[in-house]
């Protein structure tokens, strides 16, 4: 009980800190907000271009079957690339979030280009130009993200640093205290 109301008392000027200082693009910051919401409605705007591409008729002129499998993949990854931004819009500061989000467009675009040499080959090269072209806009919004990220990131660690400080201060404090002498222990009859 004693060591619980040491650390309270001990930990509340530091949590009072953190209540008193502004954490730079945390929640509530429009402009990552908006970062979130362009990220989404530039993968919503590749969603229909992929649709584009007819992987049966590639198969068909000789294409192996993994197109089939690549474009189903890149789909999926792009629809939940919208989806993850989407619900990132409701909480910008989620570091976790952010990072599986940025990881997963990172992976589109790295499944895009083996797609997109079958798209030349295959059917259509203007249209797989034409995604390039689309799929290359966001680069300086996955910039923007990541530099984001970092901050969160940043701020985490300062957190962090600060109240493993005062930790280590509150057990240095717990150290010094003299322990009780121990009760007598009464013999039974």
């Amino acid at each position: 009980m004693r060591l619980r109301l040491l650390l309270s008392l001990s930990l509340a000027p530091v949590l009072s800190i953190f209540a008193q200082q502004p954490i730079a693009a945390i929640p509530g910051d429009e402009p990552t907000i908006a970062l979130y919401s362009r990220l989404a409605e530039h993968a919503g705007r590749l969603i229909p271009m992929l649709a584009q591409m007819k992987t049966e008729v590639w198969v068909a002129k000789g294409a192996s079957e993994t197109y089939v499998q690549q474009t189903t993949s890149v789909t999926v990854q792009l629809e939940a690339v919208q989806q993850d931004m989407r619900s990132l819009q409701q909480h910008p500061d989620a570091l976790q979030e952010g990072m599986k989000a940025l990881f997963r467009v990172q992976a589109f675009h790295r499944s895009l280009d083996s797609v997109l040499s079958g798209l030349r080959r295959y059917q259509n090269p203007a249209l797989a130009d034409l995604i390039v072209s689309v799929a290359g806009e966001d680069t300086p919004d996955l910039q923007q993200l990541e530099n984001h990220l970092v901050e969160i990131a940043a701020q985490k660690d300062k957190e962090y640093t600060v109240v493993e400080r005062e930790a280590q201060r509150c057990r240095g404090m717990i150290i010094r205290e003299p322990v009780p002498a121990p009760r007598p222990i009464r013999k039974i009859p």
